[in-house]
């Protein structure tokens, strides 16, 4: 195995099998196809797989996606690093496309503190807790993990509202089921928060999402 570091120098990848490294080709173009050297079974590289003249390539994203593909969808491709304007600065999914960053459905209180109280949601990861820095401040009910206590994503792709557990100890739930994984949510479901209810009143679904809106222009 000879061992080398990519031109970024974020990843390690064996020179003896890929002229370049698979893990930034597959970054830059979903569905590349990198060479593949056979391996050289007279050394120490007994157990690697003989493959002359293959190739390994990466798939390009599906239009049709389950749960677990969209949640890979968004944790990969929801937005990028400008780091030529703002190092660390991250450019949304519609922000690369529209300019804006438009809302794709609201959290409505329906108990609680702030009840008759409307949130927007944005597309990617929406974070909620008391804390004003959360994308979604619920102000008043202390039973709320000031930090992250839950999180709902919308992923663009697939027009998916997914509630996810935070860092919060906390539990919350969606019509009174626990949520310790993912957990697909749909117009009117009930997101229960200490003694706050939020009721997910969607924008984006399979009827209208912004995208359709873009295409007209």
């Amino acid at each position: 195995m000879n061992l080398v570091r990519c031109e970024k120098g974020v990843h390690f990848y064996d020179k003896d099998k890929f002229d370049s490294c698979p893990f930034c080709m597959a970054d830059n173009d979903a569905g590349v196809t990198m060479t593949y050297r056979e391996p050289d079974t007279t050394g120490d590289d007994l157990d690697s797989p003989t493959v002359a003249g293959s190739a390994v390539t990466v798939p390009a994203s599906s239009g049709n996606m389950s749960l677990n593909d969209a949640i890979k969808n968004v944790t990969e491709t929801e937005s990028y690093e400008d780091d030529d304007d703002d190092m660390g600065k991250t450019i949304s999914y519609y922000n690369t496309t529209m300019g804006i960053e438009p809302v794709v459905g609201w959290l409505i209180a329906i108990n609680g503190p702030e009840f008759g109280k409307s949130y927007e949601i944005k597309s990617g990861r929406n974070f909620i807790g008391r804390s004003k820095d959360m994308d979604i401040s619920l102000q008043g009910d202390d039973t709320i993990s000031r930090n992250k206590h839950a999180i709902v994503v919308y992923e663009p792709k697939s027009r998916m509202f997914i509630a996810q557990p935070g860092e919060s100890r906390e539990l919350f739930y969606v019509n009174d089921k626990v949520v310790l994984n993912n957990e697909q949510i749909k117009k009117n479901d009930v997101l229960l928060l200490g003694k706050t209810k939020l009721m997910l009143i969607p924008c984006c679904d399979e009827q209208f999402c912004w995208e359709d809106v873009e295409n007209e222009k």
